[in-house]
C-alpha cells in the first residue's frame, strides 16, 4: 500500500429505510485513494471495472504535455500495474476471469486484451468517440457500445456490428449478453414511443415481443435465458403512462410473458435495471418530482417499495450487483449528489456518510462499480479536489480508526470521542452509527480485540 493514501471515517447523518431482514450492509468503509503510483503527469487512475476479487481496469494518464497519452492499468492486492501500450489512447474497460482485461484503442480503433506484458489488437472497427465496452462474460463474449450503437466480439464468431444484422431497423443498443451468447437490447433506443426490444442468438435479431403495441425495451438477459423486458404502451419519453416490467423466459425463440413483475402508472422517466439472477431494481418519478425506487427479489418476486432519504427530487440506477446491492446516486433540491446503496431487505444507505476518516463526501462519493462483497469504486476528493476515484471496502467489525485491525488504538480512539457527535462530524469510533460514542462502541471493540 506504500503508492495509496489511505483514509478512514464516517458521518453521523444517517439516512437509513431499514426493512427485516438476516443481512446488513456495511456500517464503514475503509478507503483507498486511487493513484498513480509513478505521479506521471497526474496522479488520478480512471477505474471502469471492478469483480469480485477486488481487481480493477482502467487508465491513467501517462507523461506530460503533447507527450501525455492514456495507459491501461490492472490493479490487484493494493498494486497498481501501468501496462505498456503502443498507442496513445488505450483504456481498460472490463476485466476477464483470469484478471486480464479488454479495452478500446482510439488510436486504431481496436478491440484490445491486456495482460501484464501489453495490449494486443483482437478486432479492428470504425469507433466514434464515445465507444466503450460494457460486459465480458467466461465464455469470451465481449460487448460494447459506439455511442447508442452496439457491438459483440468473441473469438469463434468475431466482431459484429448489431446494426447492420437483419432484423435492425435503427441503431441497436445493446445492454446485456449471457454466457450462452445471447445479446439483448433495444432498437431505436432514443425514440422513446416506438423502440422496440431484441434478442439476438447468433443469427438474426427478433423482436422477442411483436405482439406488444407502443415500446418496448430490453435490459437484461440472466444466465437462465430470462429477458427483462419493459413495456410502456404510451412511450417511455416524456413518460407519464403505463410501464410494465416482465421477467420472461425465452425458449427456442418464443418468449413467454407470464405475469408482470411490476406495472407502474404515471411513471417519469422510466429505469429499470437487473442482475443475473433475476432481482431487478427500478425508479421513475411521478408528476408532483418525487423520487421512487421499487425492488424485485430473485426471480422478480415480492416487488418492495424503498422509503428515500428527505429532501431528494432525482434518482439515478447505475449498477445491481449479484448479490442484490443496488447502487446509484441521488439528487437533492440543492442539486448536489449523493452517492447510495440499497437493498429489499436493507433499505437504502448514504455511502458518503460511512467513510472511516475523512469528511463526508457531498456532492461526491458517487458509485461508478460494486462486487458481490459490497467493496464498490466510488468518485472521490478529499478537500474538494476534483477528478479522484477510491476504492472503498466493508471495515471489520470493531475497527474504530480504519486499519483493518482491532487493538489498543481502537480503544483509545473510541475513548477520544467519547460522547455524542454532531451530525457531519468524523465519527469513526461510533461503530453502531447511532450519534454517540459509548460503552456499546468500547464493547464491539473488546469483543473482537485481536490479542
Amino acid at each position: 500500500m506504500a503508492n495509496h493514501r489511505v483514509w478512514t471515517a464516517c458521518s453521523l447523518l444517517t439516512m437509513t429505510t431499514a426493512i427485516a431482514g438476516s443481512e446488513t450492509f456495511p456500517d464503514r468503509y475503509i478507503v483507498t485513494v486511487l493513484e498513480h503510483p509513478e505521479g506521471n503527469g497526474t496522479k488520478t487512475l480512471v477505474p471502469f471495472d471492478l469483480d469480485n476479487d477486488n481487481r480493477i481496469t482502467g487508465f491513467v494518464f501517462h507523461g506530460y504535455g503533447l507527450d501525455m497519452t492514456r495507459q491501461p492499468f490492472l490493479y490487484s492486492d493494493g498494486n497498481v500495474q501501468i501496462v505498456p501500450a503502443e498507442w496513445d489512447y488505450t483504456e481498460g474497460h472490463q476485466l476477464a476471469a483470469d484478471g486480464t482485461a479488454f479495452g478500446i484503442d482510439d488510436t486504431t480503433d481496436s478491440i484490445i486484451h491486456i495482460d501484464p506484458s501489453g495490449a494486443t489488437a483482437v478486432a479492428n472497427a470504425t469507433f466514434g468517440p464515445f465507444t466503450g465496452l460494457t460486459h465480458v462474460t467466461t465464455s469470451g463474449f465481449v460487448l460494447g457500445l459506439d455511442y447508442d450503437e452496439g457491438f459483440v466480439w468473441q473469438e469463434d464468431i468475431g466482431y459484429v456490428r448489431l446494426s447492420t444484422l437483419e432484423g435492425s431497423t435503427a441503431p441497436t443498443y445493446a445492454a446485456d449478453v449471457n454466457e450462452s451468447g445471447i445479446v439483448v437490447g433495444t432498437n431505436n433506443f432514443n425514440n422513446g414511443s416506438a423502440s422496440r426490444a431484441f434478442f439476438w442468438d447468433g443469427s438474426a435479431l427478433s423482436d422477442p415481443a411483436p405482439g406488444l403495441s407502443g415500446a418496448t425495451r430490453c435490459v437484461a438477459v440472466d444466465q437462465q435465458d430470462r429477458l427483462v423486458l419493459a413495456h410502456a404502451p404510451n412511450g417511455f419519453w416524456p413518460g407519464g403512462g403505463l410501464h410494465t416490467i416482465y421477467l420472461a423466459t425465452l425458449d427456442d425463440g418464443t418468449l413467454a410473458l407470464g405475469n408482470p413483475v411490476a406495472s407502474i402508472s404515471a411513471a417519469y422517466n422510466f429505469d429499470v435495471i437487473a442482475n443475473d439472477h433475476g432481482e431487478i431494481a427500478m425508479s421513475w418519478h411521478t408528476n408532483n418530482e418525487d423520487p421512487h425506487l421499487l425492488l424485485a427479489g430473485p426471480d422478480g418476486i415480492a416487488a418492495t417499495s424503498l422509503t428515500l432519504p428527505p429532501g431528494m427530487i432525482a434518482i439515478e440506477l447505475t449498477g445491481i450487483t449479484d448479490a442484490g446491492m443496488v447502487y446509484g446516486q441521488f439528487l437533492d433540491a440543492q442539486y448536489t449528489s449523493h452517492g447510495f446503496v440499497a437493498s429489499a431487505e436493507n433499505g437504502v444507505h448514504l455511502i458518503g456518510h460511512r467513510l472511516i476518516g475523512a469528511p463526508p463526501l457531498s456532492p461526491y462519493g458517487t458509485p461508478r462499480d460494486a462486487n458481490a462483497s459490497g467493496t464498490m469504486i466510488i468518485s472521490w476528493a478529499h478537500n474538494y479536489n476534483y477528478g479522484h476515484w477510491a476504492l472503498i471496502e466493508p471495515a471489520l467489525e470493531g475497527d474504530a480508526d480504519g486499519t483493518s485491525t482491532i487493538d489498543i488504538n481502537d480503544v483509545l480512539s473510541v475513548i477520544a470521542a467519547w460522547g455524542s457527535q454532531p451530525a457531519g462530524s468524523i465519527c469513526g469510533p461510533d461503530l453502531n452509527m447511532n450519534g454517540v460514542v459509548d460503552v456499546n462502541d468500547l464493547l464491539e471493540v473488546l469483543e473482537h480485540f485481536d490479542l
